[in-house]
């Protein structure tokens, strides 16, 4: 009885707002539901609370907690980001599943929203391991894939194959902190000019 009305009256305000306010789509609340706060609210048949229960979050901090000692960042491949992480439910509750470690996985927001709203996938293998794939359903290799950007290691590593060793010294600047000469920039910059016609 209480659900019926709490659906009926959802669907009443809904049909009293729809102009005023544009429609989120189901993966973004999908997404913000991963990792929000939540608080229980029971109607009676008129609409008077009858129980409204403290603001807890979807998930607990001892899991969040797990979590961060588990994954230390976001699992996304090559990705190194450990700050502004979510925790994402590999099957989403609102599919039936529960908020433990096994059905959990940290992601940066960037690639929060892709497996939310872009169509890159993320599973849990035989062996409890996380892998993702692409939207057309390739999997995605779970070491870098020869793009560079934002891994460190990977940039250090071809650096090295290629004879290029790299070190806080590799680039020393050769300025003093003076203002630039603008005439000598322009100077240089003149020949290249006149080549473009």
């Amino acid at each position: 009885m209480i659900q019926k009305a709490l659906e009926k009256a959802m669907d009443d305000q809904f049909a009293e707002h729809k102009e005023e306010h544009p429609d989120v789509a189901a993966e973004t609340s999908r997404r913000m539901a991963c990792d929000a706060s939540a608080v229980k609210w029971r109607e009676d048949e008129d609409g008077e609370p009858l129980n409204i229960g403290r603001k807890s979050r979807t998930i607990p901090p001892a899991i969040r907690r797990a979590l961060q000692k588990r994954d230390g960042g976001c699992r996304f491949p090559s990705c190194s980001c450990t700050r502004f992480v979510d925790a994402h439910h590999i099957v989403h509750r609102a599919d039936g599943s529960e908020t433990a470690m096994d059905n959990l996985a940290l992601l940066g927001r960037r690639h929060h929203r892709l497996v939310q709203e872009g169509g890159f996938g993320v599973h849990v293998g035989a062996g409890n391991e996380i892998w993702f794939c692409y939207p057309g359903g390739d999997t995605l290799p779970m070491n870098a894939d020869g793009r560079c950007r934002g891994n460190a290691e990977r940039v250090l590593a071809l650096s090295e194959e290629n004879g290029a060793h790299i070190t806080p010294k590799t680039l020393p600047p050769h300025w003093g902190g003076e203002s630039m000469d603008y005439n000598h920039a322009q100077q240089l910059l003149e020949p290249y000019d006149r080549e473009d016609g």
